[in-house]
């Protein structure tokens, strides 16, 4: 019935409908995607969230490339100082 998964804990939802699921591993403040079946199973996949700007990083892998190569000369200190570009950041950026 449970697959690949072994069974760790059983547990008891309360009145709004939560888990505990400290006794199953689960860490504080960790993310987890949602997952069920027609039985009713759930399957708890954790995950890492990102920023929406963040993701064309993601997707384009030259783009990422670039961002790891930056920040290796970043690290190496080959950087070239190009002076200040605040003047250039959007209302609300952080």
């Amino acid at each position: 019935m449970f697959g690949e998964f072994e069974v760790v804990a059983e547990t008891e939802a309360d009145i709004r409908g939560r888990l505990s699921l400290g006794r199953a591993g689960a860490k504080p403040g960790r993310r987890y995607r949602v997952a069920t079946n027609d039985e009713g199973v759930l399957l708890l996949t954790p995950v890492i969230s990102i920023l929406e700007r963040e993701l064309p990083v993601w997707e384009d892998a030259e783009l990422a490339a670039r961002v790891r190569k930056g920040i290796s000369e970043a690290h190496a200190g080959t950087t070239i100082n190009l002076g200040d570009f605040s003047s250039y950041a959007a209302s609300g950026d952080e």
